[in-house]
């Protein structure tokens, strides 16, 4: 993908939907000063390009389930193939490649503490590659937001006056 693919209004179009991933397409319009059939068109763009994703987040503590967050060092194997073997589990829900201590960051979910306990203990050892793992376990979620300041301007401030606002002094 290349960068130039997203403009401006795509990046107002994403800071929308990360306020409200349910907003219509015509209140994002009205936003940004287009159609809604042109956010609808710019909305199919973006997910075919694989830039946005709008999912419903479960807050896990609160759900019962036991959270962790994996730090992993690679020796003896590429990052890329271990994280394309941990991302095989459907108990891992994230990975990525990062600089630093570690070469890979994880996070897992499971139903009980006796579950992770054996996806670490049984499967993540049999990964080729692994070196060592330290292990984050979440006991409360205090803050999970993507909702920030935007791209660029603040995401409720519109790109042009709406339709039928009086502007000048």
């Amino acid at each position: 993908m290349e960068l130039d693919a997203i403009d401006v209004i795509d990046r107002k179009i994403i800071d929308q939907l990360r306020i409200d991933g349910r907003r219509s397409f015509g209140e994002i319009g009205r936003y940004v000063g287009l159609s809604e059939g042109s956010v609808r068109a710019r909305y199919k763009r973006l997910l075919s390009l694989g830039v946005v994703q709008v999912v419903g987040m479960p807050n896990p503590t609160k759900m019962g389930w036991v959270e962790a967050h994996l730090s992993i060092r690679v020796r003896g194997a590429t990052a890329d193939s271990v994280a394309r073997a941990l991302s095989a589990f459907p108990e891992v829900k994230y990975v990525g490649t990062c600089i630093g201590s570690f070469d890979l960051i994880a996070d897992v979910r499971f139903e009980t503490s006796d579950d992770l306990g054996r996806f670490l203990t049984e499967t993540v050892r049999r990964v080729q590659g692994i070196d060592a793992i330290e292990t984050a376990t979440v006991m409360e979620v205090l803050k999970d937001e993507y909702v920030w300041a935007g791209f660029r301007d603040p995401v409720n401030r519109p790109t042009r006056p709406h339709p039928g606002s009086v502007t000048g002094a």
